[in-house]
């Protein structure tokens, strides 16, 4: 059963919208930016319908290819219907109750009175009660995909954009625990190779390896002067190394 995390005050109100919603035969337009949910949601109002982008919908649609009525659909990205008197002729032909997302807030006139609610649906970074348990749910997915039973020992959580750099980051936590060093050189190396070009190959890829390093010393000694000391540096290369890599951190 699908799922929509519902901490926050402004989450509750919206799945309190998305319960009304699961009884009534109207359309319901759902919109807000890439990784807040929206899919989730629309899931979450019709368990068992069949998803569509939209470019994709009317290509169908257009070319006959498609025979389904009086049932629910899910439309991705509705904003992205060009041929819109197609495509409502569809939905009125065919007895079709639309649950549609959009990353637009505001969509075509004549295409929007199709929808009689509008949910919008607010970023992450403004839900913070959503956070921890999107988290926990990122988690356990990870642990059941990796075959892994236990939790990392740090959990690096990203919020700065949205529940996909969320999830990528619960992810990169459990890869993380369970690499070593051969697993890290490897990584590097495909990446360098990759992406080696020129003739300054040493200069171009040597941030790679000094910049983690410094932040991870900034990390762990706080000033400069033990930062040189159990690095090895003296305090003048240090500094110059911390100007050089300055916007990694």
């Amino acid at each position: 059963m699908q799922e929509f995390i519902a901490f926050s005050e402004i989450s509750r109100e919206i799945k309190n919208s998305a319960e009304l919603l699961k009884s009534l035969d109207i359309n319901a337009l759902i919109t807000g930016q890439k990784g807040v949910g929206k899919k989730s949601l629309a899931k979450y109002i019709t368990q068992d319908s069949n998803i569509y982008s939209a470019k994709t919908l009317q290509d169908d649609i257009s070319d006959n290819v498609i025979s389904i009525s009086n049932c629910t659909v899910i439309i991705e990205n509705i904003d992205e219907i060009t041929n819109i008197d197609l495509f409502i002729n569809w939905v009125e032909n065919n007895s079709i109750k639309v649950i549609a997302t959009s990353k637009k807030d505001e969509l075509n006139e004549k295409l929007s009175d199709i929808f009689s609610i509008t949910i919008n649906i607010p970023p992450l970074d403004t839900r913070k009660e959503d956070i921890k348990p999107l988290a926990n749910k990122f988690a356990k997915e990870a642990g059941e995909i990796l075959g892994i039973d236990e939790k990392p020992s740090k959990l690096i959580v990203n919020t700065h954009e949205n529940a996909y750099s969320l999830r990528k980051s619960i992810f990169f936590s459990y890869l993380f625990e369970s690499i070593g060093e051969n697993e890290i050189m490897m990584l590097l190396e495909n990446y360098i190779l990759d992406n080696m070009d020129g003739e300054n190959g040493y200069r171009d890829f040597v941030y790679l390896f000094e910049a983690p390093l410094l932040r991870a010393s900034q990390k762990k000694y706080k000033s400069q002067v033990q930062m040189a000391k159990n690095l090895g540096l003296n305090r003048i290369t240090l500094r110059k190394k911390l100007e050089m890599h300055k916007e990694l951190i």
